[in-house]
Parts: C-alpha cells; structure tokens; sequence
C-alpha cells in the first residue's frame, strides 16, 4: 500500500483556490449563461470546435477519473470524480478528490469463542 500524499500548506492552499475558481467561477459563469441563454448551449455544440473542446473534455475527464484513483492520489473513487466533474467542473472536481479526508482503516474487532 503506498503512502498517503501529504500536501504543504501552501500546495493545499492552491488546491482550494482551484476549488473554488472551478466552481464559483467556471461553473457559476456556465449555470448562468445556461440559464439566461439556453439557446447558446446548443448553438456551441453545432459549432465543430466548441464540441470538439467539449468532447476533448469529456475524454480528459474519463482519463482522469481512471488515472487519479489508479496512481493513489484520488481518495475518492472514479465515480465520484465523474459526478462532480458533472455538477461543478473538472477544475472543482481534482480538489475535491485530492483533498477529501481519508478514512483510517480499522481492523475488524476481534471474535471471542
């Protein structure tokens, strides 16, 4: 089992920022424009290359959701990495993931016969 990624105080910092960019700023700008024009979502994914930066998107994200989890860095699962990519943004989603509080494993209490 590798050891726990123990990220300095200004790495952690610079994490949450990209956190918080990532949804009140990214996210935030997309619900809104989503909301006020619906319309110009629809109108990018016609435009061959805002749907070709959104499918680039989308198999980044894929990549990532796989890779972060299989190389020990994510402590949440995949899915989880997909959900809030979904909801907030990729740029929401790596420090959610990196962050999260590991749970301690425990052994199992010990049976008495």
């Amino acid at each position: 089992m590798s050891q726990p990624i123990e990220y300095t105080r200004g790495e952690k910092a610079a994490i949450i920022a990209l956190g918080v960019v990532g949804f009140f700023g990214i996210n935030a700008v997309f619900a809104w424009a989503f909301l006020y024009d619906p319309q110009a979502m629809w109108d990018a994914l016609r435009n061959p290359v805002s749907a070709v930066f959104i499918a680039e998107a989308f198999l980044v994200m894929g990549f990532l959701a796989y890779f972060l989890r299989r190389w020990g860095v994510a402590r949440l699962g995949w899915g989880w990495f997909v959900v809030l990519s979904l909801l907030g943004s990729m740029a929401f989603a790596i420090p959610v993931v990196l962050l999260w509080p590991r749970r301690e494993k425990t052994d199992p209490p010990a049976r008495s016969e």
